[in-house]
């Protein structure tokens, strides 16, 4: 029992959002993603994945969540935005909802 709970511990991602592309504003929550759930802030939600989606150079994981399959994808690696002349930020994109985050990948 403690070697499975190892395991699926281990295909834990967790990223830490830190800035809404969508309002160009900082904002703050955690997103856990497991092999069949995912949680976002404080919210769980059933998770199914559906495959990778290419856009713009960028490869992300693509998911359904939810009982009304709600889309969620990762990116599959970190990039740099520019803000402004003075500030860049860097992170992996994810995208809830058709809104936009760039998140910190914690583990």
């Amino acid at each position: 029992m403690v070697f499975v709970m190892c395991i699926i511990t281990a295909k834990a991602e967790t990223y830490r959002v830190k800035y809404d592309v969508n309002n160009q504003c900082n904002t703050s929550f955690v997103v856990t993603l497991s092999t069949n759930k995912v949680t976002i802030g404080q919210r769980t939600y059933s998770l199914h994945q559906l495959g990778t989606i290419t856009n713009s150079g960028l490869i992300f994981n693509s998911y359904c969540y939810g009982t009304k399959d709600a889309m969620f994808c990762v990116s599959t690696t970190s990039i740099t935005v520019e803000k402004d002349f003075f500030t860049k930020l860097f992170g992996y994109i994810i995208i809830i909802d058709s809104k936009a985050y760039l998140a910190d990948k914690v583990n």
